[in-house]
């Protein structure tokens, strides 16, 4: 292991765990909601706005990689996303009902105990204990590859995500309605600016904005690899999903045949409060994403690998490619 994994590991187990159990878990009651707590040891995702906890493929990588691990060691697993929204108003169970209201949760160390596992993703050990107690796991890697090496499985994110969600009736109504709105086969292709171009999306430390003549070279070189991806599928529709609004309004001025999603950008790691309607747009946008014939990711200095799109792509069962160019 090496010294910035062990690093970050013992911050997780003794600084980040120990301040969650003296906030949230000492000092709690824990009284049993009628029939009882249920039986055996219980995994618990959790996402409920205690520590940033990234985008929304962050939450699900997470998600998935728990259940994952209970399948593995044989435990009862729950999802608790309640921040910036309670993901239950958009998804429900398919095939496996990980539904838990907040009365059913232990409560009290150390009958339930947080699981910090952020700078773990390397070497996932914890994942995978079995302990006595409930545990609350706050996670947000892909932990697939290292569990299917391990136990000898062959799981895949996308056939996971269909066992464990599928649209509310309200959710899949809109996403029927965008499909035919697009009409017919299309291509969705994905930019993600991080405030380069001044839209303020993210926390200006981790990115900082361009100044104005870089943001003009990069939008020109942005529009001209969309007409590049336009001219090579010819015939199909181009769906853009983007992170900035300032790049949405310049393509629909400029390239007015691409297809855009209705709605406000937001980002649930990085905003205060999300509406109903920006909520929507974001599984709007990654459920497209993942009916579309195929997706690409388009990347240059500065830009981000976004996992939204090649994650969209695995739930779609489709080909995803990262496209990488200069300015």
């Amino acid at each position: 292991m090496r010294i910035w994994d062990l690093l970050r590991r013992l911050c997780d187990v003794f600084v980040r765990e120990p301040r969650l159990i003296y906030k949230y878990y000492v000092n709690q009651r824990s009284t049993p909601p009628s029939g009882g707590w249920g039986t055996g040891p219980r995994m618990v995702f959790k996402a409920d706005g205690r520590f940033p906890h990234g985008g929304m493929f962050d939450r699900l990588k997470g998600a998935i990689s728990v259940y994952a691990a209970a399948q593995c060691i044989g435990r009862e697993f729950r999802i608790a996303f309640t921040h910036p929204f309670d993901l239950r108003d958009y998804l429900v169970p398919n095939e496996y009902d990980w539904r838990i209201d907040e009365s059913e949760l232990k409560k009290r160390w150390p009958a339930a105990r947080p699981i910090f596992m952020y700078g773990e993703y390397g070497n996932p050990v914890r994942l995978v204990k079995r302990r006595r107690g409930e545990s609350h796991f706050y996670y947000g890697y892909n932990s697939l590859d290292w569990l299917n090496k391990r136990y000898g499985r062959n799981y895949e994110f996308g056939e996971l995500y269909r066992q464990l969600f599928r649209p509310t009736e309200k959710l899949q109504r809109y996403i029927d309605h965008y499909k035919a709105e697009i009409g017919g086969g299309y291509i969705a292709v994905h930019f993600r600016f991080m405030n380069l171009i001044g839209d303020s999306t993210e926390f200006t430390d981790v990115n900082p904005t361009l100044p104005a003549e870089e943001q003009e070279r990069l939008i020109e070189r942005s529009l001209e690899q969309l007409r590049i991806l336009a001219e090579k599928h010819s015939g199909k529709v181009i769906m853009l999903a983007t992170d900035s609004a300032r790049f949405v309004s310049i393509v629909k001025e400029r390239m007015p045949a691409v297809y855009v999603v209705p709605g406000e950008i937001r980002h649930i790691g990085t905003a205060e409060d999300n509406s109903d309607a920006s909520t929507v747009k974001m599984f709007l946008d990654y459920y497209l994403i993942a009916g579309a014939e195929k997706v690409y990711n388009l990347v240059s200095e500065g830009m981000w690998k976004s996992a939204f799109p090649e994650y969209a792509a695995k739930i779609g069962g489709v080909e995803f490619e990262r496209v990488f160019f200069g300015l």
